[in-house]
């Protein structure tokens, strides 16, 4: 099993700095497009945000209440 671990555990570390490597790239890419006058804040703000591009509908009357 300690094989599988150090192999799981370097699997783990490429993909964290892939992601880290893809989030850089997508931060220059957004600061060259407001330098540039392409995209506004408000524009990146939407795109970036945490449920850009998705539908969320919450059926309030089928919701459980909180307290």
């Amino acid at each position: 099993m300690k094989g599988k671990s150090k192999s799981r555990v370097r699997v783990e570390k490429g993909l964290f700095e892939r992601r880290k490597a893809e989030k850089q790239r997508s931060r220059e890419e957004d600061r060259l497009a407001l330098e540039s006058g392409q995209k506004s804040r408000e524009q990146l703000r939407q795109e970036n945000g945490l449920f850009s591009g998705m539908k969320v509908r919450i059926d309030l009357d089928r919701a459980k209440a909180l307290s």
